[in-house]
């Protein structure tokens, strides 16, 4: 689809102050200055003032057209069907995250999406290993994000592991 650049504006200024106001009373678990709901109403602002730049400049383009249209794309049914995979494919995770883990369920979204993508089979794999292995060392590691382990946890099913000292 084709949106008129005031339409578009419009739409992503709401739905900056939908993110806002959702993250502006997140609780904050520790007593730090800067809690959970930092990150996203900074993301907040700075998508809202883009977004009405956006809408701005569409109010004064004078050849805007309809506010909304079908591209050309849209009659390639190929296309739509790429398109409607990564909504698939974040519903997939949030079904089988908490039963397979991060590690498995990134792993298999992204050898899907490359090999759609046009990838090769073994590239894909090992692009789609490192990846998410890169991602997990990133959240996981480097930020403390907990990510589910699932059943690449080598102890799936019991207490957390505990190492001897």
């Amino acid at each position: 689809m084709k949106f008129n650049d005031l339409f578009a504006g419009l739409v992503v200024l709401a739905l900056s102050g939908l993110v806002a106001s959702a993250s502006w009373n997140l609780p904050n678990p520790s007593e730090q200055p800067l809690g959970p709901s930092a990150f996203p109403l900074i993301l907040a602002g700075l998508l809202g003032f883009c977004a009405l730049i956006l809408a701005v400049n569409g109010a004064r383009a004078t050849d805007a057209g309809p506010l909304v249209g079908l591209a050309d794309w849209t009659r390639n049914r190929g296309a739509v069907l790429r398109l409607l995979l990564v909504p698939a494919a974040v519903i997939f995770y949030m079904l089988f995250a908490e039963t397979l883990g991060f590690l498995i369920c990134a792993t298999a979204i992204l050898v899907v999406l490359f090999l759609v993508g046009g990838t090769r089979s073994l590239h894909a794999v090992a692009m789609a290993l490192a990846a998410a292995l890169v991602i997990h060392s990133i959240f996981y590691l480097g930020l403390g994000v907990q990510l589910p382990w699932g059943r690449s946890n080598p102890c799936a099913g019991k207490p957390p592991c505990s190492t001897p000292m």
